[in-house]
């Protein structure tokens, strides 16, 4: 791969990664609620932007996953082929894990060669985060894998991390969820009684802050022990490439 191929994909991947937010909610009733926004955002010449509609939430059997962050389409492939190769999904992760980090490994070192303020966006903001979600034992289970790249005596060194979630998580662009007024936040009597348009509300907050990079259609997935049901989902998507 020469210089300008690998600087072209970095420039483009760093642009356009964390055009997103994802809020995975276990409700009290046990089942496991997804939002995701569909906006996918390039940043041109000229301070043009490009977007597409995409659907970040997926699965490979009953394991479902949802992507955000550099490289989208090498993370689901990644993830594709560890579910597909694997029945048991801790095992998956730790392959998908350690498939990525070898490809962030490189990628990040040849950013500090040619393209130094993009690496410095990274060890900032991170890479990607990627939350797998399933039931074990009939109970709900969700797992956030978060790569990381920091500076190790000058050089750039990737590493992952699971982390479980105990009840919510929101990946990709939150900032504004997080910061946001009581009374901008969807209600408890909403969180409780309906975890479905609860997840929504949170995409749709940051979406009214963010409209460049978090956008609807927001598709919407319950995942139950027994099987999946999407509530919501656009049809008219384009795939990750």
């Amino acid at each position: 791969m020469n210089k300008f191929l690998i600087t072209g994909l970095l420039v483009l991947a760093s642009l356009n990664g964390f055009s997103t937010c994802i809020a995975i909610y276990i409700a009290p009733n046990g089942h496991i609620y997804i939002a995701a926004d569909s906006r996918r955002t390039f940043f041109l010449d000229s301070d043009k932007t490009r977007n597409e509609a995409i659907c970040k939430i997926h699965n490979v059997g009953d394991t479902w996953f949802a992507i955000s962050g550099f490289d989208d389409a090498g993370l689901l492939k990644a993830a594709n082929n560890a579910l597909a190769n694997s029945t048991d999904a801790d095992a998956a992760i730790k392959t998908f894990g350690a498939a990525m980090t070898a490809k962030y490994q490189g990628l990040m070192e040849e950013a500090k060669k040619f393209q130094p303020e993009i690496l410095h966006n990274f060890l900032t903001n991170g890479l990607a985060e990627v939350a797998f979600f399933d039931f074990v034992d009939k109970q709900p289970r969700v797992q956030d894998v978060q790569f990381r790249v920091c500076l190790k005596k000058g050089k750039p060194v990737v590493s992952y991390e699971v982390l479980p979630v105990g009840y919510i998580t929101v990946i990709g662009i939150s900032k504004d969820i997080d910061e946001a007024r009581p009374e901008e936040l969807p209600s408890k009597q909403t969180m409780l009684q309906n975890p479905a348009l609860y997840v929504e509300d949170l995409v749709k907050l940051e979406a009214r802050k963010q409209p460049l990079t978090v956008g609807e259609p927001i598709d919407l997935l319950e995942l139950k022990p027994d099987g999946a049901v999407w509530l919501k989902k656009n049809e008219q998507v384009a795939s990750i490439q």
